[in-house]
């Protein structure tokens, strides 16, 4: 696949809210994108990769968010732009990474907060997990939250980090 090719995908998800059965992808050339089984609350979830690769890859995931619903996409993307939400998501996640970055971004109107993590060293974790680093995006609407997350390995991830957000620029969340 030589150019980028749009796959919009509505789900018709019997049980998704009104509006949270649509996630558009685009994914870049080169890119599969396979739609997975949702996991506890997602009313979504898809991998997204570059063949032949294994466990290098993406996944994406809507989860309705009821709260969101009182307030507008400007004062949602005020909220994620907020050091004391950043700060939130950063403690979220510092139990099993070590954060290196994490960037509030625009993407069609709506703030996404990019986070790029290594995982912390514990008992259990396999080996090859040390071997990666994860990109995460998070955005929020009205209707709930979209995580976008990648891994790539260390050596490879900063070519990759540009492959990674231009999958984020091309989802268009319920």
């Amino acid at each position: 696949m030589s150019r980028r090719t749009p796959l919009a995908l509505l789900l018709l998800l019997a049980a998704a809210p009104a509006g949270a059965a649509e996630l558009s992808i685009t994914a870049p050339p080169g890119y599969v994108l396979t739609p997975m089984a949702p996991s506890g609350e997602q009313k979504a979830r898809f991998s997204l990769r570059r063949p032949p690769e294994a466990d290098t890859t993406c996944q994406i995931a809507y989860v309705p968010a009821p709260q969101n619903a009182r307030m507008t996409q400007e004062q949602i993307n005020a909220l994620v732009r907020s050091p004391g939400w950043q700060n939130v998501e950063r403690a979220r996640l510092l139990d099993r990474y070590q954060i290196l970055a994490l960037t509030p971004t625009e993407v069609k109107g709506r703030t996404a907060l990019e986070v790029v993590a290594d995982f912390r060293p514990r008992d259990g974790l396999p080996e090859r997990a040390l071997q990666v680093r994860s990109y995460f995006a998070l955005i929020e609407t009205p209707a709930g939250r979209t995580t976008t997350v990648c891994v790539a390995e260390k050596a490879q991830f900063e070519a990759r980090q540009a492959e990674f957000r231009s999958i984020l620029q091309g989802l268009s969340p319920p």
